[in-house]
């Protein structure tokens, strides 16, 4: 017949044993709170934001002498290439009916044509008040992530008093 041996640990033992158990459950919590701190370290690499650009005349090239104003925030996503956008104006001429769009490439004080926008924004429906939200893919091919991030595009908007453009926003994340 065999015996069943039964360890009892001594209080010595017992210390030791919640004294791991605590270091070990320590060490998971600091692993836990150190990865979560990677991820907002990454988000900071990976997502820009900015809110409330001026939209104004003076930033048209050539300036306009229009009294319109708006704001434009933006946030960009490495992780979709994806910039998503929204703006309000006010005051403006007239309805923008000569065209709303996405510009580029040209940094700030520089303009391209204002009827080869890269993208076009309908402007059914809108008037001299208004706000619009919208997204623009960093395709690689006609938008490329780099020119979004150095801000080398603008949104304006343009009407019949001003058709090359009564105010403007640079994209800019600085």
């Amino acid at each position: 017949m065999q015996k069943l041996l039964i360890f009892t640990p001594n209080t010595k033992q017992m210390k030791l044993l919640r004294l791991t158990a605590l270091t070990s459950l320590a060490f998971a919590l600091l692993v836990t709170a150190t990865s979560c701190e990677k991820n907002a370290e990454k988000k900071k690499t990976t997502d820009y934001q900015r809110n409330n650009i001026p939209m104004t005349g003076a930033k048209v090239v050539p300036t306009s002498a229009s009294p319109a104003l708006g704001n434009l925030n933006v946030f960009y996503t490495k992780e979709t290439r994806m910039l998503s956008y929204s703006f309000t104006w006010s005051g403006l001429s007239g309805n923008p009916s000569v065209g709303i769009g996405v510009y580029g490439l040209a940094p700030e004080g520089y303009a391209v044509s204002p009827t080869a926008p890269v993208q076009t924004i309908s402007t059914t429906g809108l008037t001299s008040t208004g706000t619009y939200s919208g997204t623009l893919l960093a395709d690689g091919s006609v938008v490329k992530e780099q020119d979004i991030l150095n801000g080398n595009y603008y949104i304006q908007l343009r009407t019949a008093a001003y058709p090359a453009g009564e105010i403007r926003a640079q994209i800019s994340f600085q």
